[in-house]
């Protein structure tokens, strides 16, 4: 039993798959999230989601209101999207029961919740498998992958051990001293595959299968790192490939990009990204902090990103109704491209 105790924000597929596993292993987990039906069924009869490996049920510690929570946490697990953040903590910090917060999403959200809850309360948590809603109390793990923790400060405290200790129940969970490096490393994976799969309607693997699926993402991949090394940041290995093993600007390395791909696919490419889940249930997106993140960094150094560029500029059409995801829309960020 891991001697802690933790409260999720947000019930969705990452959240609650993550409260879910630690439930029973991890002294007390509780969930605050504000869809009532979604809480009653996580209550009673319990959480069930799917997972490589079966289908399981757990019945959890839920609440709709910061209020209604009871005690203090060492942890709070951000696991709501952007756009929601600040109304999710603030009444979290009005109770100040919370003694340090995680991010669990995806994009350069860190500065605005460091702003929110102060840089020294705020550690990062990367997630690297994904998940789908699928319904009240009902969840999909689609896939199976680790779980890296640190603290913006590149260094290693009891709690981010403690942090990684509680996690270790979801899956395998390690502590970075390179936090920073790591989060835009993923968010490399966000920019050329969870953007594009929303814009395409279609999962990573399909993506990387397309074959001007896969030229979009290559040239996504190579505006990221460019920006990242622009950034100053040591970029690590995420899901199995090293960041420069995506930049394509030859035969030779179209070859070692195609095996790379190939890795990563093996492991995330049943991913249906909550980019693509947004849009189809008509939410508004996080696409300002995925590619519209990279961009903006871009700007900063005078560094054209023009495919992310347009994967902003579709994702936001899409969320006005003006168009629809579809395969097709993977050529035009090929043009775009310049390709």
């Amino acid at each position: 039993m891991v001697e802690a105790e933790v409260l999720v924000v947000g019930g969705g597929a990452i959240g609650g798959i993550t409260a879910a596993r630690m439930t029973g292993l991890v002294r007390r987990v509780v969930i605050l999230d504000t869809n009532e039906a979604h809480v009653a069924r996580m209550r009673d009869p319990g959480l069930t989601w799917e997972e490589p490996g079966g289908e399981r049920t757990v019945a959890l510690d839920a609440v709709t209101r910061a209020r209604d929570l009871e005690g203090e946490f060492d942890f709070a697990m951000i696991a709501v999207k952007a756009p929601h953040h600040r109304a999710a903590l603030e009444p979290l910090l009005a109770e100040g029961t919370v003694r340090a917060f995680v991010s669990l999403g995806n994009g350069l959200i860190q500065a605005g919740l460091a702003q929110l809850v102060g840089e020294r309360r705020l550690l990062a948590c990367l997630v690297e498998w994904g998940g789908t809603n699928v319904g009240p109390g009902r969840l999909v793990r689609d896939t199976v992958a680790p779980m890296v923790v640190g603290e913006l400060d590149g260094a290693e405290y009891e709690r981010t051990r403690l942090l990684a200790r509680c996690l270790e129940s979801v899956g395998e969970a390690r502590v970075s001293r390179n936090i920073r490096g790591q989060i835009w490393s993923k968010l490399l994976v966000n920019t050329a595959f969870t953007g594009l799969s929303a814009v395409s309607g279609l999962r990573y693997g399909e993506v990387a299968d397309h074959p001007d699926g896969r030229e979009a993402a290559y040239a996504v991949w190579a505006e990221g790192v460019r920006v990242g090394e622009a950034e100053g940041l040591e970029l690590d290995a995420v899901l199995d490939v090293e960041p420069h093993e995506l930049v394509v600007r030859s035969d030779e390395d179209r070859k070692i990009a195609g095996a790379a791909l190939e890795r990563m696919m093996a492991v995330a490419g049943n991913t249906k990204p909550s980019m693509l889940q947004d849009l189809e249930q008509g939410r508004a997106t996080e696409v300002d902090v995925v590619n519209g993140g990279v961009a903006a960094r871009a700007r900063a150094h005078g560094i054209a990103t023009p495919v992310n560029d347009r994967v902003v500029e579709l994702v936001h059409a899409m969320e006005r109704g003006e168009r629809s995801p579809a395969p097709e829309v993977l050529t035009e960020l090929v043009c775009a491209g310049g390709r």
